[in-house]
């Protein structure tokens, strides 16, 4: 049974083996994503502005979440530290 080390270095070359394959497999997608984003940058742009979004929702419940917390240790240090 070979090792661990010559399995990984097998099943990496099979996979570089099947790169042009991959490549040939996605060409096809990447050129109509392309002349898609070409022909419709404001949707492309709305979605991107939406995950940004997105992002700072999840950052703004965090901080809302959080301030009850940093009330409490401020005033825990405001009673105890003289």
């Amino acid at each position: 049974m070979p090792n661990f080390r010559q399995r990984a270095k097998h099943a990496a070359a099979s996979i570089i083996a099947q790169r042009d394959d991959y490549k040939r497999t996605a060409q096809p997608y990447i050129d109509k994503s392309v002349a898609y984003a070409k022909e419709n940058p404001s949707d492309i742009m709305l979605g991107i502005m939406t995950l940004l979004l997105m992002d700072i929702e999840s950052d703004v419940d965090d901080l809302e979440s959080n301030t009850g917390l940093s009330a409490a240790v401020d005033y825990h240090t405001y009673t105890t530290v003289k």
